[in-house]
This record gives structure tokens, C-alpha cells and sequence, in this order.
């Protein structure tokens, strides 16, 4: 027998989820309980494990999200893949050294030179070179008393520095570990 997670969500879920995850950092909202099973699923669930529902949300927010910080932003991998992929970043090199034991390709994105033209040629739902700062959802609920995620998790994953952010090769430096 072949344990495997599927998470699904119907199209309403992802639009609700979605809109809660940008509310949250736009308007202090609090966050549902669908949003919290969400991300917490997102963070435990291993890369080959992480279904189209995952992607169709992380698709909704950085269409409709303008982020308010410019951090440089990691991540390291096997090769460096594009065509769009969504994938987590981190803000820390350290740990983008970690993942991959400091071999393969690390990725390295200016999300202040990304980001530039973005506020003046786009609009709301048509953005395309975003990011999500999950680590400050994280941090949010840290001082707000847990929003039901466990200790252990808010402890472990706050210091990933993780960050939601579609790979376009344009936007990203690459550069092999020595």
C-alpha cells in the first residue's frame, strides 16, 4: 500500500485561501482556519508530494500581491529549472547552502531590480515577477499567539526565511556551488 498525501481544495477554497494569505499581510486580518491547514501542509509536505492544488493558490497570490519589502532572495537546487515553477526561496544564503548540502545550482534573485517596473506597468491580478513572504505570516502568528499552528513548526520554519516566488530565468542569477 503506497502512502501518499493528495490535498485538494475546490476552486473556492484556493480563492478564499489565497485572498486570506494577502489579507493578512495587507490588512492584518485573521487568518481561517482553511489558510492554516493550508500552510501548514505546504511546509510539511516534501517536494514530490506537493499537488496542483498547492500551485493553483501560490498562482492566485502572486497574481494579486505586491510585496512592500526588496530582499535578495536564495534557493538552491539540483539545476536550475524555470518555465515558471513556483518555488520557495529563502532570504538567508546559509540555509539555501543547507538544502543542498552546498552543491548543485543556487539561485539568486534582486527582488528590488524585480520589482521596479512592477508598481508602475502592472495592476492587481496581472502581476507577474511577485514574491510572498511567508516567513512573515509565520512571524504574525508567532506574536498572535500560535493562529493555531504548533510551537514546533512556528520555532523551526521562522528561521527558513521562506519566501513563495515564481522561477523566471530572467529574473534570477545562477551560480554553481564551489
Amino acid at each position: 500500500m503506497v502512502n501518499k498525501f493528495y490535498y485538494r481544495l475546490s476552486n473556492k477554497q484556493k480563492a478564499d485561501i489565497a485572498k486570506n494569505l494577502i489579507e493578512i499581510l495587507q490588512k492584518n486580518a485573521p487568518i481561517s482556519i482553511d489558510t492554516t491547514e493550508f500552510i501548514g501542509n505546504w511546509i510539511l509536505t516534501g517536494a514530490g508530494e506537493k499537488r496542483k492544488a498547492f500551485y493553483d493558490v501560490w498562482d492566485l497570490v502572486l497574481k494579486n500581491y505586491l510585496p512592500t519589502t526588496r530582499p535578495i532572495l536564495f534557493r538552491s537546487c539540483k539545476r536550475k529549472s524555470g518555465g515558471g515553477k513556483i518555488a520557495s526561496f529563502t532570504g538567508r544564503l546559509e540555509c539555501a547552502r543547507r538544502f543542498n548540502n552546498g552543491k548543485g545550482a543556487l539561485l539568486i534573485c534582486d527582488t528590488g531590480e524585480l520589482l521596479e517596473s512592477m508598481v508602475k506597468f502592472y495592476k492587481v491580478g496581472s502581476y507577474t515577477h511577485t514574491f510572498f513572504p511567508l516567513v512573515d505570516v509565520l512571524t504574525k502568528a508567532k506574536k498572535a499567539g500560535g493562529w493555531g499552528f504548533s510551537e514546533r513548526l512556528l520555532n523551526e520554519y521562522i528561521g527558513e526565511d521562506e519566501y513563495i516566488m515564481r522561477i523566471n530565468e530572467g529574473d534570477v542569477y545562477t551560480f554553481k556551488w564551489v
